[in-house]
């Protein structure tokens, strides 16, 4: 039962009386009704070992146990695609009483979304990592998930439609309607980095190096779930430099003597928007824009990335150099990833590979 005992000095009052191992026990206090209901609840799942589990106390407590081993950002990616695709349709449930069937019913309902079988499955690994968890802890018979098995598309995507990117000449008519320095800048940056969102988010004045005209890529920002926003290690915890083109040095420099020009100016403020960071969706929101006005078909924020990688290819082709290894051994740390990754991604856009191995059958 709940109760409402003397406030504390921070205003805690409401505690859970229960039994355990035949001793009353109490609880500490909470702030609210529903916040100590909801202690009182796990309490009941943990040392009651009930008939009936509920399954997204059992998934909450997961996503806890995730914290001794993997990255906060990691873990909120994981808890916002629970929230949208595995909570609204579990959350009335038990997880002892989730059938095969349960489950199929679940898969069908979100195959209906239009999502790549790769994020897919992402969602699908990630119900059965909570599935696991309660047979591990709660002595569930079976894992249901597995006996459905992971979601599968029929239809074969070419990699010319997996991959996509704008060319030179289409920024070029994208940038020119960019008509705010800020955005000018950070579409920019964007296009001659290939970096991700998230450190562009966190890059501040301090990260960039005028004379040896290098941005230092070392940390991310991330927007966790109620608005809070976290920085930690970029993504793989591979820190780089990344050396400015002229277009880029030009353009970064003349927007950092703009923003100089202000009483309040610190080194320690974010690059793009000052004291404060820009938000994802008004990123989102100004990029749509753009590209509306532009003309150009749009791509993703993270398809700047991949467009990077296009325009250096090509600049790299042009100059009559075909090394492949060379290339992504100069490109894996420009980008953060590991040359295994850089071939897996991006090596179907050297035309030359294919041609090259058509002579190597003919000289047979």
């Amino acid at each position: 039962m709940i109760f409402k005992g003397s406030p504390t000095k921070d205003g805690r009052c409401w505690y859970f009386r229960k039994s355990k191992n035949g001793v009353q026990y109490n609880s500490k206090k909470y702030m609210t009704k529903e916040e100590c209901s909801k202690a009182e609840s796990k309490f009941i799942l943990k040392n009651d070992n009930p008939i009936n589990k509920r399954f997204d106390l059992v998934a909450e407590e997961y996503f806890e146990s995730l914290k001794e081993y993997r990255k906060q950002s990691t873990i909120e990616t994981y808890i916002q695609a629970y929230n949208k695709h595995i909570y609204p349709y579990f959350k009335s449930s038990y997880i002892n009483q989730v059938n095969n069937q349960d489950i199929r019913n679940w898969a069908e309902k979100v195959l209906k979304n239009d999502y790549n079988p790769r994020y897919l499955n992402k969602i699908f690994y990630l119900l059965k990592a909570i599935f696991d968890y309660g047979v591990k802890f709660y002595d569930l018979e079976h894992n249901p998930v597995v006996y459905v098995g992971k979601f599968e598309k029929k239809e074969i995507v070419k990699d010319e439609e997996k991959l996509r990117y704008i060319t030179k000449e289409e920024f070029d008519t994208f940038i020119k309607v960019v008509d705010i320095p800020l955005w000018h800048c950070f579409f920019t940056t964007l296009y001659y980095t290939g970096a991700r969102k998230g450190e562009l988010m966190a890059l501040t004045w301090e990260d960039i190096n005028w004379n040896t005209k290098e941005i230092s890529i070392n940390k991310t920002l991330f927007v966790k779930l109620k608005g809070r926003v976290d920085t930690t290690s970029t993504k793989n915890n591979l820190n780089r430099k990344i050396k400015m083109s002229k277009t880029l040095y030009e353009e970064l420099y003349s927007y950092y003597l703009n923003q100089k020009t202000y009483t309040d100016f610190k080194e320690s403020w974010y690059v793009f928007n000052g004291s404060t960071y820009l938000k994802p969706t008004t990123i989102d929101r100004y990029k749509h824009l753009y590209f509306e006005k532009s003309g150009v078909h749009e791509i993703t924020i993270h398809e700047f990335r991949h467009s990077h990688v296009s325009l250096l290819i090509n600049e790299y082709l042009k100059s009559g150099q075909t090394d492949t290894t060379k290339f992504f051994v100069m490109m894996s740390n420009r980008m953060g990833h590991t040359i295994g990754v850089m071939e897996k991604c991006y090596m179907h856009m050297f035309p030359s590979v294919q041609d090259e191995i058509v002579d190597l059958l003919d000289n047979l």
